[in-house]
């Protein structure tokens, strides 16, 4: 293809003319949020998903996006069924292990017209990045209800995202994508040095989106849990759920070279929520353990006891060991095997 002919076929990208509206015209718009994902994903918006590198960004962004693409509820919140896009910052490497792992683990056969995913990285901050995306979409058939930008960083090829100029014009790029496809654009975004300080980066990022999400680990008793909670919904409440999850290993039915099982990984929503008595109470049933009930029970006493300065009647923490032991059943962190036999899971 030459040059001239290449030039004709590229996109054209205008912005709508810059004009006011009467009144009427605002007050005809619906008051109604709607939503991708109930509560939490608004629609024809852009927000941002961040959190420390390796807390489990990807797999959570994934598991919306394949709710989304099937139209399932996600953490029992309702979705739209849409058109996913994720722009894969560091190529589709893993990629097929982790969706096997999500439709195995859940049981569920992911709608692949529905799910798609870039081969690299684009500077979305560029012309030739930009263009190249738009591009991209137009080829589609359907156009997208979600863009997922996994990673911020990954996709800015000229721009600092420490300076508050650069990060504003891109936010300004990912408004005309909003803008033109009555799209949302999710970026995936990682902390700073302190965590405490919230998303790395220039405040414009955080003062030019829509709603925010912070990702956040915690241990109980060793075991890796992923806190998820709400800093803003600029057109709705953020006091949602907190939402909680952990990165299960999952055996694929597959097989390498030399005949081992081929192992994936994805995120898996559990009850527990942070900064509660009850998980005092399941870090000590878990430190605790035996695999033998009336051994863990008198270990889980003893524990309690020792830990806990509320002195508690024995009877009473013998009925909170039995609650707890259906508890942690129903969060998928033990498991019985026999009568009286339990066992940790992994």
């Amino acid at each position: 293809m030459n040059t001239e002919t290449s030039m004709i076929n590229m996109p054209s990208f205008k912005q709508p003319p810059y004009r006011f509206v009467p009144l009427e015209d605002i007050f005809e718009q619906s008051s109604e949020v709607k939503w991708l994902i109930e509560d939490y994903i608004p629609k024809q918006s852009i927000g941002m998903l961040y959190g420390p590198s390796g807390v489990g960004k990807s797999h959570i962004v994934l598991d919306m996006a394949v709710r989304i693409a099937n139209g399932i509820p996600w953490c029992d919140n309702e979705t739209e069924q849409g058109v996913v896009l994720v722009m894969a910052g560091e190529g589709n490497s893993g990629l097929s292990r982790r969706l096997k792992s999500i439709e195995k683990r859940h049981g569920i056969k992911i709608d692949e017209g529905r799910l798609f995913f870039s081969e690299r990285a684009v500077g979305i901050d560029t012309e030739k990045g930009f263009n190249e995306l738009i591009e991209a979409i137009e080829a589609l058939v359907t156009k997208p209800d979600l863009i997922i930008v996994d990673t911020l960083s990954r996709h800015l090829m000229s721009s600092s995202e420490n300076n508050n100029e650069d990060m504003a014009n891109f936010i300004n790029k990912l408004e005309q994508i909003k803008q033109r496809y009555d799209t949302t654009v999710l970026i995936v975004h990682h902390t700073g040095k302190n965590v405490n300080n919230g998303s790395r980066g220039a405040s414009s990022i955080r003062a030019n989106i829509d709603f925010s999400f912070k990702l956040s680990s915690f241990t109980i008793a060793g075991h890796s849990i992923i806190d998820l909670k709400c800093e803003k919904q600029k057109d709705a409440s953020d006091k949602v759920p907190e939402l909680s999850f952990d990165i299960v290993t999952v055996e694929l039915d597959e097989f390498d070279s030399k005949r081992r099982q081929i192992t994936g990984a994805c995120a898996h929503a559990c009850k527990v929520i942070t900064g509660t008595e009850d998980n005092v109470y399941q870090a000590i049933a878990l430190d605790s353990f035996a695999s033998d009930k009336s051994e863990w029970q008198k270990k889980f006493l003893k524990m309690v006891d020792e830990e806990l300065d509320a002195k508690v009647a024995p009877d009473t923490v013998k009925k909170k060991f039995r609650a707890l032991v259906k508890e942690l059943i129903d969060l998928e962190l033990v498991e019985q095997v026999g009568k009286g036999k339990f066992k940790l899971r992994d």
